[in-house]
């Protein structure tokens, strides 16, 4: 059996130098979750996406994604590079309307084309733990207690991951971190939180005004580009805690000390408690390929 994939990068408009590396398998109802496993394993990008039919009225496709070692309900670059996959690429959508539908693990997401931007709204958010050990947290990332901000706490946020939102004093401090594989899995056992989303307000381009890194080697990334799934949270968080107000669209930056530069677009507004949390980021197209299983 052969099964074709597309290439795409994320959160850039330059193919090959920038962004998120995405597969993605347009035919995908034949394959078994093994076979799927095993197909993102060896592709070893952070994600990889397998494309079928969806069972659900208010669905258009349906789509798992995969790390190089598990299966994750949702996924930030995954969703958007293969809304853009379908629209652009492949022969899967004959009724283009704008807008698209993909069901995922954790509920259907809306994404919508605009101009050269693909955006998403996620889930609404919920605000779990907050932690207040720094050096517990700290090493995690192989960063000292005094990199750890003092100004905003240490907490969990879901759009659909949980991920632990820490706020780091500055872009040198934030520079010097890494992924400790073992504490980082350890830690992903005992809290199901899939790992920290580091983020400094002090940013390398002067059009941007959030810095970030994410590691999860523990899932097979050893460090991530861009990360869709946890900008979100990071919206939120950023609205609870009133850093941008009550509405803001940004420009997260994330993937430099990686050599692949992405601009993730944040968008999001609160009023009476009611959060709009929205994604966004460029698409490129880098090429076919095709796999005999």
């Amino acid at each position: 059996m052969i099964k074709k994939c597309v290439f795409i990068d994320v959160f850039t408009n330059s193919p090959y130098a920038a962004g998120n590396q995405l597969a993605v398998f347009p035919h995908a109802e034949n394959l078994n979750s093994d076979q799927m496993q095993s197909l993102a394993n060896e592709i070893n990008y952070s994600e990889t996406t397998f494309v079928s039919s969806a069972n659900d009225n208010n669905a258009d496709f349906e789509i798992r994604i995969f790390t190089p070692k598990m299966e994750v309900p949702f996924a930030g670059h995954p969703t958007l590079g293969t809304a853009f996959a379908i629209d652009k690429i492949t022969d899967l959508w004959s009724n283009k309307k704008g807008f698209l539908r993909l069901k995922t693990k954790v509920g259907v997401i809306p994404v919508e084309f605009k101009d050269d931007v693909v955006w998403m709204k996620q889930n609404k958010p919920e605000f779990l733990k907050q932690y207040t050990d720094k050096k517990l947290i700290a090493d995690l990332v192989g960063l000292l207690p005094e990199d750890i901000s003092d100004a905003l706490p240490m907490e969990e946020v879901s759009t659909g991951n949980k991920i632990l939102i820490l706020p780091i004093q500055s872009l040198s401090s934030i520079k010097k971190a890494y992924g400790n594989a073992e504490k980082l899995g350890r830690f992903y056992e005992e809290t199901g939180c899939l790992a920290p989303y580091l983020f400094t307000k002090e940013t390398v381009e002067k059009e941007s005004r959030i810095h970030s890194r994410f590691f999860a080697p523990h899932a097979g990334i050893l460090e991530d580009p861009a990360t869709g799934s946890a900008a979100g949270p990071l919206t939120a968080y950023l609205l609870k805690h009133n850093v941008f107000g009550s509405e803001f669209d940004l420009i997260n930056e994330q993937g430099y000390e990686m050599k692949r530069p992405s601009k993730i677009f944040m968008r999001g507004t609160i009023a009476n408690d009611e959060y709009g949390i929205y994604i966004g980021g460029c698409c490129a197209y880098v090429g076919k390929g095709e796999f005999e299983i």
